[in-house]
C-alpha cells in the first residue's frame, strides 16, 4: 500500500519548468534512498559558491552524478538580469528562464527531445535522467556537511510565484569517472561540432570551459539560455547576434587559456585569434 502511494506521488510530478518551451521529466526513482559517496572536486559550488554542488551518489545500486542546486530568487540575485529583461516580462518567466535549475531543465528538455528525434547525437552531453526533489533528511544531511543551499533567499512570495514547496532541487546525470578537461585535437573538433549543434537547437551554453567537459561531453547547463528566452526576446538584434556567437568565442578563449596546440578555431579570423592570445598572457 505504501509503495502504491509513493508511486502516485511520483506520477503527480510534472515536467519542469511550468512555462512554454522545453521541459525536463522527473527522475523515475524520486523517493529512493540516496547514498552520498563524495562531493566531486572542481564543481562550481565548491569553487565559487555559484549555482550548486555536484555529488557522486548511489541510487538503487547505480552510480550517478547528482547536481544539487541552491535556491534562487531573482529579486536578490546579483546577475544583472533586470538590465537585460524587458519590464513587461512576468517575474515567473524570469525565474523559469534564469534560475540555474530551470535553465538546466530547459536545456536538457530540448536536448532529450532532439535526441529522440535523432537530430542530436547522444554523446554530445553527459546523459541526464531527470530532476529530483530531495527528501528533507537528505537536505539536512547536506546542511550538516556545510553545503550552502542558500535557503535564506526563499520567501512566501517566491514560493507563490513558482508554485513549489521549498524542497531542494537536484538533477540526476550519469557519473563519468575521471577528471574534467580536454586535450586532443580530435576531441576539440568534436566539441566544436557539438557546440554548433546545440546552438542550432537554440541552446546557448554560455559556459564553455575545460572544467565543463567529462570525456569530451558537456556536463553543465546552469548558465544556459534556451530559446524561447526572456533575455534574448528583450535584446535588440545586434545584442542577440552577440549572444548567439558567445559559445564560439568562449571555445576559442578556452583553447588559448588551456595552452592547447591546435589549429581548431570556431572564429577563424586571424586578427581575432591574435587578440585572444594577447588576452591570455
Amino acid at each position: 500500500m505504501a509503495g502504491r502511494q509513493k508511486a502516485r506521488r511520483v506520477r503527480r510530478l510534472l515536467p519542469l519548468p511550468r512555462c512554454d518551451g522545453p521541459k525536463l521529466h522527473p527522475f523515475e526513482h524520486q523517493n529512493a534512498p540516496i547514498e552520498w559517496l563524495e562531493r566531486l572536486a572542481g564543481d562550481r559550488g565548491s569553487q565559487s559558491g555559484g549555482e550548486g554542488s555536484v555529488f557522486k551518489v548511489r541510487i538503487n545500486s547505480r552510480l550517478y552524478a547528482l547536481k544539487v542546486f541552491k535556491f534562487f530568487n531573482p529579486l536578490t540575485a546579483d546577475n544583472n538580469w533586470d538590465m537585460m529583461v524587458d519590464d513587461s516580462v512576468p517575474l515567473k518567466t524570469v525565474i523559469f528562464h534564469i534560475d540555474p535549475f530551470y535553465a538546466e531543465c530547459r536545456a536538457y528538455g530540448r536536448i532529450k527531445q532532439a535526441q529522440g528525434e535523432r537530430r542530436l547525437k547522444r554523446e554530445v552531453v553527459v546523459p541526464c535522467h531527470g530532476y529530483l526533489f530531495l527528501q528533507e533528511r537528505d537536505a539536512q544531511l547536506l546542511r550538516e556537511k556545510g553545503v550552502d543551499l542558500d535557503d535564506g533567499v526563499v520567501d512566501n512570495g517566491l514560493l507563490r510565484v513558482n508554485k513549489e514547496d521549498g524542497r531542494v532541487r537536484a538533477i540526476v546525470k550519469d557519473f563519468v569517472p575521471g577528471g574534467a578537461g580536454i586535450d586532443t585535437t580530435r576531441s576539440l573538433r568534436k566539441i566544436l561540432r557539438d557546440i554548433r549543434s546545440l546552438n542550432k537547437l537554440g541552446i546557448y551554453v554560455r559556459d564553455i570551459r575545460a572544467d565543463n567537459f567529462r570525456a569530451g561531453q558537456l556536463v553543465d547547463f546552469g548558465l544556459s539560455h534556451t530559446e524561447p528566452h526572456c533575455v534574448l526576446d528583450s535584446l535588440d538584434e545586434g545584442m542577440v547576434r552577440h549572444y548567439k556567437v558567445e559559445d564560439l568565442v568562449m571555445f576559442d578563449n578556452m583553447v588559448v587559456e588551456e595552452g592547447l596546440v591546435t589549429n581548431v578555431r570556431a572564429m577563424p579570423n586571424r586578427a581575432y585569434c591574435l587578440k585572444l592570445r594577447s588576452r591570455s598572457r
